[in-house]
């Protein structure tokens, strides 16, 4: 048998990595939605989306997407510094572009 760790550095890689995959999943879905609802706002085309379905999705996906990402996100590096800078980051993004959704259906 090898020597035993700690509980907390054994499971803080398979958390971390775990953490990644949640958040680049649910990032990416963040910034499709927040794509999706511009595209919908800015089009010029009538047909591009004419019932406003797009928007209105985009829009209301676009915040249960971003609540994962800041949950998760702080599991990616370990207790510290690292952990402090990235929820600060994190939280940066996610005031920026969870709001232009709501911006784009509130002026649609």
């Amino acid at each position: 048998m090898g020597p035993r760790r700690a509980p907390s550095t054994r499971w803080r890689l398979p958390i971390a990595v775990a953490a990644g995959v949640i958040v680049t999943v649910a990032g990416l879905i963040l910034l499709r939605c927040v794509y999706i609802a511009l595209r919908s706002r800015l089009s010029t085309d009538p047909l591009t989306d004419p019932h406003g379905y797009e928007l209105i999705a985009g829009t209301v996906l676009a915040f249960p997407a971003a609540a994962v990402v800041a949950v998760a996100a702080p599991l990616l590096v370990a207790p510290g510094p690292g952990r402090t800078r990235l929820t600060k980051t994190v939280t940066i993004l996610l005031v920026v572009l969870t709001p232009l959704p709501l911006i784009a259906l509130l002026t649609a």
